[in-house]
């Protein structure tokens, strides 16, 4: 069974010269030196705390986060509430909605079979987050969950919701955020949650960390939950983009290469990256756009499926073959470097601007692959997915002290 509850969230008090905007970020995992710059350059930016080690330490983050309650800045909510949280974007020229409810979830062994992760994640990661969480004692950033069936009247709550906030992005999503207090609705939202299957969309770090977290505090319950924000699968909203891999540091002749590759996969030449872009969109197997330096650009089209569901996903198919079996046998192939990228333009300003070595763009997978390999049991390469637009951080807080 899924405990998702509601909570008393920490919300921001803004003065009158101040805007939302001014206050929260995008995930601390894909914030740039120069965004984070600009962030942090406001004085109560949510960046100040889940990017404000120093030393890997967050004692300091944790004083400043003391002290944004004591001045007022920030505020803890009088009742037990779910939060709306809706996003309104552009894609391909239209306007779609996602909606999430933000409550605090328990976190629990994955082998309960309740919430359900799809990516590999790294130790590194996980260790920064855990001194996060015990020097603050409050989970700053929501995990993104979905849920995997939608029986929630997503318009009905909203119009019994207060509105709190809004904002836009530089990319020109709008961010709203409600209280959802009226006890019914809350009930409703609980006990529609506790037979739902959770499938981690964003946010495996900061989940397996906060189950860590509760593992080490045992008697205190609070200490046991999760910030989360729920989506239903079925939201028209929900995308999965790709993460497309930019190879640096690799030593090889363009023809080598070639040869390597077509042991594997069926290659052909084409004019250019878009070119490249419409064959990996009409394509119905793992299929790669290998961008040279030279400026060839050549679609790779794997030959030789096998039966494991792994298979059918482009990253596992490039982890498996492409790097493991041909990049990192070939000289110095073990001092690769790999960058990721999800925006497309901006893989083409990259490539255009030299610095790369081999570009490989790949497909994100449809999230109904997604749940089928998460619920086989089996997880993802890392950066397989990029699930848009991003959950940002800083609107509501839980904390646990």
């Amino acid at each position: 069974m899924v405990d998702f509850r509601p909570f008393r969230g920490v919300l921001p008090r803004l003065s009158a010269d101040e805007d939302i905007s001014d206050r929260i970020s995008p995930p601390y995992d894909i914030i740039s030196e120069e965004e984070q710059g600009r962030l942090q350059s406001k004085p109560y930016n949510i960046t100040k705390i889940t990017l404000g080690a120093k030393d890997g330490k967050y004692d300091e983050a944790a004083r400043t986060l003391d002290s944004w309650l004591a001045t007022g800045k920030l505020f803890q909510d009088d009742v037990e509430c779910y939060y709306l949280y809706r996003q309104s974007f552009k894609d391909k020229g239209g306007m779609l909605t996602r909606n999430g409810i933000i409550g605090v979830l328990r976190s629990e062994s994955y082998d309960a079979g309740n919430i359900i992760p799809h990516e590999e994640t790294f130790p590194k990661v996980k260790e920064d987050r855990l001194n996060l969480l015990r020097s603050t004692e409050t989970h700053c950033e929501s995990i993104f969950g979905l849920y995997d069936r939608s029986d929630l009247d997503m318009g009905g709550i909203a119009r019994n919701a207060s509105k709190l906030y809004e904002c836009s992005d530089p990319s020109g999503t709008v961010h709203e955020l409600f209280r959802i207090s009226e006890r019914e609705t809350v009930d409703s939202i609980r006990d529609t949650m506790k037979d739902k299957k959770i499938l981690i969309a964003d946010g495996h770090h900061r989940y397996e960390t906060s189950y860590k977290y509760a593992q080490e505090n045992p008697q205190e319950e609070k200490k046991g939950y999760v910030l989360c924000t729920m989506v239903s699968s079925r939201d028209r909203g929900m995308f999965v983009r790709p993460t497309h891999r930019l190879i640096k540091n690799l030593k090889f002749q363009e023809m080598d290469l070639l040869e390597a590759m077509g042991k594997h996969f069926s290659l052909r030449q084409v004019k250019d990256q878009a070119a490249a872009e419409a064959a990996l969109e009409a394509a119905t197997v793992p299929t790669f756009g290998l961008l040279f330096p030279s400026g060839k650009v050549v679609v790779a089209e794997f030959i030789a499926p096998r039966g494991d569901i792994l298979w059918t996903i482009d990253t596992y198919v490039c982890q498996e073959i492409i790097l493991k079996d041909i990049l990192y046998q070939m000289p110095k192939g073990n001092e690769l470097v790999i960058d990721y990228d999800h925006d497309l333009a901006s893989v083409e300003r990259k490539v255009k601007a030299g610095g790369t070595d081999l570009t490989i763009l790949v497909r994100a997978p449809p999230l109904e692959e997604v749940w089928s390999v998460a619920q086989a049991g089996r997880k993802m390469p890392k950066k397989t997915t990029y699930f848009w637009p991003k959950v940002w951080s800083g609107f509501v807080l839980y904390r646990m002290k």
